[in-house]
């Protein structure tokens, strides 16, 4: 099990500008996913096989959707190489959570030992 506390994911809406030949990821995607970085280099270990996600969300507003914060994260831990491939995800929880201290908590688990917990 792998947990990481990240700033804040940007909706799915605003990681890429331009569209198109034009079409490139945003700045602050861009930042974003530097940011992440500090808190996600130096894991040895990787996921390379099924795994599940548990996220957890500081709300900052009712108007947010949950799903769009989704696909920054998954990408992150791809880049960051935490799991191989996003479409090994078989499962996801994700929940909005006041309680928490950071802004984005997520928990990364390979399947099998999500099925024994």
């Amino acid at each position: 099990m792998m947990r990481f506390e990240l700033p804040f994911p940007p909706t799915v809406w605003d990681i890429y500008v331009g569209w198109g030949k034009t079409r490139r990821k945003s700045p602050e995607y861009a930042k974003w996913v530097q940011d992440c970085g500090w808190f996600i280099r130096g894991r040895n270990d990787r996921i390379d096989t099924p795994f599940s996600l548990c996220v957890a969300l500081k709300r900052p507003h009712s108007r947010m959707d949950l799903d769009n914060r989704l696909k920054p994260i998954l990408d992150v831990l791809q880049h960051y190489q935490v799991i191989k491939n996003d479409n090994l995800c078989e499962r996801i929880t994700m929940t909005w959570d006041a309680d928490i201290k950071s802004d984005c908590v997520v928990i990364v688990q390979r399947a099998e030992e999500a099925l024994a917990a």
